[in-house]
């Protein structure tokens, strides 16, 4: 029995539907938060390598068009063209691209793959209404129709990365993820070194603080303790010191800023691909559980990521230099009762996180990273 197109591989139906001479585009659609687009990137790297060789042995060519919210999708805003040729950030509400619309839009120019790694049902619909090709995405959230090729995504005891091996398999034929790492050469963000150099930096190497959340109980508290005592550490050990942060951090960014003499403070003026640039190009970075850890551990450079709410190893930060440090969940001491074992952040001393720093800077600066996919 013949398979049908649901059953074949999205290669085989990518070669089917490119020509020579062909510009097709392919459109991927993000997950809303900065973290979990990061956790994308494997499965994004991977597909673009091999889908991009199908493509050049038809004689064609693939234009990659990411589609998302601006707390994710951003970190392609200034992405170079050859890997991300145009970036869309939806706004919500009335201005999110209706279905209709979508298929109207694409009546001439079609994409040749839809691919929904969010909860998105508007991008989902449009694809099927207007038949693109190959249309993959969650299952999770009863969207199996609408697709080609889905997988699950919800509940599994694995980390966030290795979830979205299903799909590359049923899109190329193979699961293996390779680590796409986060850099000025592909994502742009090169400016974010003159925002540096504006606000004081003198070319000593710097270690980047990333130390905002909405979420309270991810703060390394007390934080007008914890994060100005690190940052003077690092200022008399001679290293230059970077606040990081969104226009919410802007405030405490530079209480924090005035606690520690010499560092200087870029909340709220980087955007997301500046930010990872500097991270990219920093000493080493710390940072606590939020996008900005994720975003710094895919850079490849050295991170610490000060965890105080729980193991959540199904989402640690991934890179090849990165330790998590965590509290423990129980007093040590006698003389400090624990009446609910909770995680005491306070219980991370800032010599601890300085310690690991530098023992992984010394790591990195000895070892091989893995092999770039740019």
């Amino acid at each position: 029995m013949a398979l049908g197109k649901s059953k074949m591989a999205g290669s085989d139906i990518l070669g089917e539907n490119l020509a020579p001479g062909a510009v097709r585009e392919v459109w991927v659609r993000f997950p809303r938060l900065l973290g979990d687009v990061v956790f994308t990137l494997p499965f994004l790297g991977t597909l673009q390598a091999r889908w991009n060789a199908v493509a050049e042995a038809k004689g064609a060519r693939l234009r990659w068009v990411a589609v998302g919210h601006a707390s994710g999708a951003a970190l392609f805003g200034e992405a170079k063209e050859g890997f991300i040729a145009r970036t869309l950030i939806e706004k919500g509400g009335e201005d999110k691209p209706e279905p209709l619309v979508l298929r109207k839009a694409w009546r001439e120019h079609p994409p040749v793959a839809v691919i929904n790694l969010s909860q998105s049902v508007r991008l989902a619909l449009a694809a099927r209404l207007a038949n693109i090709p190959i249309r993959a995405g969650i299952a999770d959230n009863r969207l199996r129709l609408l697709y080609t090729h889905s997988f699950k995504y919800r509940d599994l005891p694995i980390h966030l990365v290795k979830r979205f091996a299903p799909l590359l398999e049923s899109l190329t034929g193979s699961p293996r993820l390779q680590w796409l790492p986060i850099r000025p050469g592909l994502f742009g963000g090169e400016g974010g070194f003159e925002i540096l150099r504006k606000a004081g930096w003198d070319g000593r190497p710097f270690v980047c603080l990333a130390f905002g959340s909405k979420g309270a109980s991810k703060r390394w508290l007390p934080e007008a303790e914890t994060w100005p005592d690190l940052a003077r550490r690092l200022v008399a050990q001679g290293l230059a010191v970077v606040w990081l942060g969104g226009r919410d951090e802007v405030a405490q960014g530079a209480e924090l800023a005035a606690l520690a003499p010499g560092s200087l403070d870029l909340c709220g003026l980087t955007t997301i691909p500046q930010a990872a640039a500097l991270l990219e190009g920093a000493y080493g970075n710390v940072a606590i559980d939020t996008g900005l850890a994720h975003a710094g551990a895919a850079t490849g450079s050295p991170l610490v990521c000060v965890n105080v709410h729980g193991f959540e190893w199904q989402m640690t930060p991934q890179g090849p230099f990165v330790a998590t440090v965590r509290p423990a969940e129980m007093a040590m001491d006698a003389a400090e009762p624990d009446r609910d074992w909770a995680l005491r952040s306070d219980r991370i001393r800032p010599g601890r996180v300085l310690n690991l720093l530098h023992a992984l800077a010394a790591e990195a600066a000895g070892a091989a990273l893995p092999p770039r996919l740019s």
